[in-house]
């Protein structure tokens, strides 16, 4: 064994127990960085690396533009009207009140790609819902964060891992979600059902809210039931999703129809800023502060990650270890595949973040796939619900922090609820994964 490996595996250690004490994820990693390209390719090499990643227009673009997008949704108030509609069936409808959270939560995410930002919106409105319609207030904050954080950001061409993911394949970005829809659908929708499962057990033994002596609210916060929705308001949040896919359909007739990677998902989130101003013109001014404050925040918490796992991927794939791993998992496509949904989960519940567990599993195993005699698509796929999952029920996550602060309620609670159900889904995953099922 090189002198190489044995630091590279060092050095992963040494970074497993610092992120397991919850210093800063991207400190660590880019310090964890530092002795692996000393070794191997040198500083110069590594700072190199910090300033592509920092520059990466695949990633830069479509993350920044669509948290600004997010920003701008919020100034509009095109959130809450999308909201809103998604809701308003569920005051008319009880048995539908846990599955059709979780589905509000996981259609928000999609168009907006942050899980606390989804639970932000969502919550003021879901949670009193729920209480109102006889929900314990641990499960409708559950409910909340199994909806805001399980895999809904999937679906967007624009967010962190199918960006990575085509990135390292070459694929556009709205192919890798297509690729990947199957699969994302069956490990959340049986998170979903195993919840909705287990949340009639529980409730037997909880006191229902909303009967004789118990305290229920009568109508979501954030305004009466009788709220008028402006439907044109709740479509604008998802226009540029339906440009981006129906791109390629529409042939001549589409606005984006001469651009490609970055600039289009760029268009597409600029024609949404562009509607959802016409929609509100008494914040018109405001548009292009909001979006690039939320451009900032996209970088400021989710770029750096990026950055900092991407260079820490590359120092460690420099120092030959990944090589040996891979030429280890050579005829073990199931040990392959084990690893790739395992590993970000476990990194993602002491981190609490999903991007750089993802980001740094797919940049050691997705290049190289194949010679494990894997989908590329797949294998990333799984690394990036496993990251999901695992997010989901970490202490340390800032949805689950929020989701406990809107349902009043410790994040143990909520973590306690959702585990079973994620680990049953993310078995499932594996599973049809192994089987070719999808």
């Amino acid at each position: 064994m090189s002198v190489q490996i044995v630091i590279a595996l060092i050095d992963l250690v040494v970074v497993t127990v610092l992120i397991v004490r919850r210093l800063d994820v991207r400190l660590v990693l880019l310090a964890g960085a530092v002795p692996l390209f000393a070794v191997s390719g040198g500083l110069k090499v590594m700072l190199t690396k910090l300033v592509e990643e920092m520059a990466n227009a695949g990633t830069v673009v479509p993350i920044c533009t669509a948290l600004g997008f997010a920003y701008v949704l919020r100034i509009t108030e095109c959130d809450q009207h999308l909201i809103r509609l998604l809701l308003r069936p569920l005051q008319h409808v009880r048995w539908l009140l846990i599955p059709g959270g979780i589905s509000a939560g996981y259609l928000v995410n999609t168009t907006i790609v942050s899980q606390t930002g989804t639970a932000a919106v969502l919550g003021p409105i879901l949670i009193p819902l729920l209480r109102a319609g006889g929900v314990h207030p641990a499960t409708a904050g559950a409910i909340l964060l199994l909806g805001s954080s399980m895999g809904g950001e999937l679906f967007n061409p624009g967010a962190v891992e199918m960006r990575k993911l085509a990135e390292l394949t070459g694929l556009s970005g709205p192919a890798v979600v297509a690729r990947s829809t199957a699969l994302n659908l069956l490990a959340c929708g049986t998170a979903l059902l195993s919840f909705w499962a287990l949340s009639q057990f529980r409730g037997k033994r909880q006191p229902v809210l909303g009967a004789p002596g118990a305290e229920a609210e009568t109508e979501p916060a954030g305004g009466s039931v009788d709220f008028a929705i402006n439907p044109v308001k709740a479509v604008v949040p998802v226009l540029p999703l339906v440009l981006l896919f129906t791109d390629s359909s529409l042939g001549v007739l589409s606005p984006l129809r001469a651009l490609e990677g970055p600039a289009k998902i760029l268009a597409a989130m600029l024609i949404g800023i562009i509607l959802a101003g016409l929609t509100s013109p008494r914040v018109g001014g405001q548009l292009a502060t909001a979006f690039f404050e939320g451009a900032g925040y996209a970088y400021t918490h989710v770029i750096s990650l990026i950055v900092a796992a991407s260079t820490f991927a590359e120092g460690i794939n420099k120092s030959g270890l990944i090589a040996v791993i891979v030429r280890g998992l050579v005829g073990w496509p199931a040990a392959a595949l084990a690893v790739s949904t395992i590993a970000p989960w476990a990194l993602a519940v002491v981190s609490g973040t999903g991007i750089a567990p993802a980001v740094s599993i797919m940049e050691f195993f997705v290049p190289v796939a194949a010679s494990m005699h894997l989908d590329p698509v797949r294998l990333g796929t799984v690394a990036a619900l496993g990251s999901h999952f695992g997010r989901t029920m970490s202490p340390a996550a800032a949805v689950v922090a929020m989701s406990s602060k809107l349902a009043h309620v410790p994040p143990s609670s909520l973590i306690r609820q959702v585990v079973l159900p994620l680990a049953i889904g993310g078995a499932t995953l594996l599973v049809a994964t192994l089987l070719g099922w999808l």
